[in-house]
């Protein structure tokens, strides 16, 4: 029996379309995919892919769809954005699926910012779910759901390396958007903020990591977050740092751990 493998999507902003070039060459490689975690931007990848989306899809998707399909400006309080849009919006892409709909099984990490706990959701609505990851505190109105009011998952575990492990996968594939920090220039409060949670990734990562069998890091330092015009440099970069991966991952195959 082939070991079981699984795939970290972390945060990072609109840099995550990174992550549709990995998943082109794991599924290039015929590498299997057993199980994902996301959190952020890569709970969104996620959700597409899971409920059958390829990753060529969700490339033209994310360079078609405008930013009013996923902003909807309201008068700030709790955030800039509602997040109604992009629950609308995945809702749509998704065709209403809930997680025992999807092709690969799925966890998707939130942030309870009352008590500061850690939320996975492996069941249930998946927009829903996404809706809560992707709520960057600041630029999101915080997710109600019953008595939880969610955020982003980046805030307790950006790059969900334990959770996958617990779904069962004997190797975990990680893709960490946060470690490579910033060489642009910020210019918008949606970059300083992600650049100030990128920050905070990093140091909870640096105490993950080791629980990881193989890292991609694609190079994305130069790429704001809210960089909507670098949907294909940001894959293609995904895509370079996988290729180098491809050799790691078949041996671990291969060895059966």
């Amino acid at each position: 029996m082939r070991p079981k493998t699984g795939l970290v999507l972390g945060s990072g902003g609109l840099r995550g379309l990174a992550h549709v070039g990995v998943l082109k060459v794991l599924e290039r490689e015929n590498i299997p995919i057993d199980y994902i975690a996301g959190c952020s931007i890569g709970a969104l990848i996620g959700a597409l892919y899971c409920s059958g989306h390829s990753p060529e899809t969700i490339l033209k998707l994310a360079k078609h769809l405008k930013r009013r399909h996923w902003l909807d400006f309201v008068v700030p309080k709790m955030g800039l954005f509602s997040g109604d849009k992009v629950l609308e919006t995945t809702r749509l892409l998704t065709q209403q699926k809930t997680f025992s709909d999807l092709n690969i099984p799925l966890a998707i990490v939130a942030t309870e910012i009352n008590q500061g706990q850690e939320v996975v959701f492996n069941q249930g609505d998946l927009a829903k779910a996404v809706r809560a990851s992707v709520s960057v505190p600041g630029v999101f109105v915080p997710y109600q759901w019953d008595d939880m009011l969610l955020v982003d998952g980046a805030v307790v575990n950006p790059t969900p390396i334990d959770v996958v492990r617990n779904m069962g996968a004997d190797i975990v594939i990680a893709v960490d958007l946060a470690h490579a920090g910033t060489v642009f220039k910020l210019t918008n409060m949606f970059d300083v903020i992600i650049q100030s949670i990128d920050i905070m990734e990093r140091q909870l990562f640096k105490h993950r990591q080791h629980h990881c069998s193989v890292l991609i890091r694609p190079e994305i330092s130069h790429i704001p977050p809210s960089a909507f015009e670098a949907v294909e440099e940001c894959a293609e970069l995904g895509e370079k740092a996988a290729a180098a991966a491809v050799a790691e991952i078949k041996q671990l195959l291969a060895e059966g751990c």
